[in-house]
């Protein structure tokens, strides 16, 4: 029997029960898992993602516990990321919070399917549970893509509906078709790296495609350090060979783990991926955000591991008169498409396809923060992209003894000069016209049109300027 490697993610709001329930189904505990962290110990909450294993019939799980703070939500988009499927715990007694709409957007965006779990039954009331069900049913149901999700009963405490939960976790696994990216180049981002007497450099990480085997040479983005894998643990087990899917340890050669950092990312020789602080992506915004974004408004944009402060330029791509040009847009609003360039204040390792999400991380945290997502289409700059605004000026037509003039496009013979061969319109009437020449000092132009215009129609001249 082929034991399949799956990454299960649990969300939830701060004490509504995520590391009570990893304890329940852990058989094997790992890297800060179960709140081992001292600053988890201190604080008394998870205050970085946990990871934890257990055996579900032909399933090897890894349990992938996400903070529930409102302070940490860079630490869940990053756990989003990395898994397969998602557990969603809301206290039945309390009900949704903030932070678990924030989970389930993450969720949502990210397209990760999901099964809701309503914990402490034993001590809700019945109404309390239903209460609960009913309102996170309406919330589901205004997502995407996790309407229908499953919503099962637990008690951790009392061992109640663990049974059943272990049981739709195997149906809804059997149901997925996971594929895994064995044949690409390798790409793991790295979430811990700590010196192990008599080893050296060890790391870990859950790989995101490739394979990896004992003797492998690979480079560490974006430090561009190349090391050698020196051996391989998968959950406290040797193994010579790992692949896409995988939870594992590796100790390196050629890298101190004092210069590791969150973001940095094992890859192949020849790997795809670039360091980058420019990224123009296609994006949409959440149908539930409830503020606009506006050029040179800063965001937080989570790349693989890392949440990145960034500036947001949102333009549109028309074609105009058969040509592509970047517009800028003024605004965008909740549910809209369009491309945007982020110029990031950190170096991100990313390559074109990731996926990305977006947050304002400066809104409070009892608001929902998640602005939406997108996919990585370029590298290039705000200059390299040429971005542009479109100018309208209103103009009045003077017709002077059968001579059709244009007056208020311009302020001197100077600037009118600079309009000859422009295109303008009469929108009232649909006429087109064309900028022939100047007449006079005082800025008057003189115009053609494809169709009669009257004294003192409107015409409006559109133009193409630089944005910046």
């Amino acid at each position: 029997m082929d034991i399949k490697n799956i990454n299960l993610g649990i969300f939830g709001h701060i004490d509504h029960g995520k590391t009570s329930l990893a304890r329940v189904l852990t058989e094997v505990a790992s890297t800060s898992s179960l709140d081992k962290l001292p600053e988890s110990k201190k604080r008394g909450i998870t205050i970085d993602i946990g990871f934890s294993s257990f055996k579900l019939g032909n399933y090897l799980i890894t349990l992938v516990d996400a903070p529930g703070h409102a302070d940490l939500i860079r630490a869940v988009v990053s756990a989003a990321d990395i898994i397969d499927l998602a557990i969603l715990i809301v206290d039945a007694k309390e009900g949704p919070k903030t932070q678990t709409g924030e989970h389930l957007l993450i969720l949502d965006n990210f397209k990760i399917p999901t099964i809701v779990v309503l914990s402490k039954i034993d001590i809700a009331s019945k109404e309390d549970i239903k209460k609960t069900e009913n309102f996170v049913r309406a919330i589901l149901n205004s997502t995407e893509n996790l309407k229908d999700s499953k919503i099962l009963k637990i008690s951790t405490k009392e061992n109640i509906g663990i049974e059943d939960l272990k049981n739709t976790l195997k149906e809804t696994l059997n149901s997925m078709d996971i594929v895994r990216n064995t044949e690409d180049y390798f790409k793991m981002p790295i979430d811990h790296g700590f010196p192990i007497k008599g080893i050296g450099t060890v790391i870990t990480g859950t790989i995101l495609k490739g394979t990896v085997e004992v003797g492998d040479v690979l480079k560490i983005l974006p430090l561009n350090i190349e090391v050698k894998v020196k051996s391989i643990q998968r959950f406290k087990e040797n193994v010579n060979r790992a692949y896409a899917g995988d939870r594992v340890g590796m100790a390196l050669q050629g890298i101190d783990s004092k210069e590791l950092f969150r973001g940095c990312l094992l890859t192949s020789i020849n790997s795809k991926l670039k360091v980058v602080k420019n990224i123009v992506a296609k994006i949409k915004i959440s149908n539930i955000f409830k503020y606009n974004l506006k050029p040179r408004m800063k965001v937080h944009l989570n790349i693989g591991m890392l949440v990145i402060p960034a500036t947001v330029i949102p333009f549109q791509r028309i074609n105009i008169k058969g040509k592509i040009e970047n517009i800028i847009l003024k605004e965008i609003s909740k549910g809209e498409e369009c491309y945007c360039a982020f110029q990031l204040e950190e170096e991100a390792v990313a390559e074109i396809g990731d996926k990305i999400l977006i947050t304002r991380l400066d809104l409070p945290p009892t608001t929902l923060r998640i602005c939406g997502n997108g996919e990585i289409i370029d590298f290039s700059t705000v200059e390299e992209l040429n971005i542009k605004k479109e100018i309208i000026k209103r103009g009045t037509i003077r017709i002077d003894k059968n001579r059709i003039l244009i007056e208020g496009l311009a302020t001197s013979k100077k600037g009118a000069e600079k309009l000859i061969n422009s295109e303008i319109v009469v929108p009232e009437k649909n006429i087109v016209g064309k900028i022939k020449g100047t007449f006079g000092t005082k800025g008057y132009l003189i115009a053609h049109f494809d169709g009669k215009v009257e004294n003192k129609d409107t015409v409006l001249l559109k133009r193409l300027v630089r944005w910046n």
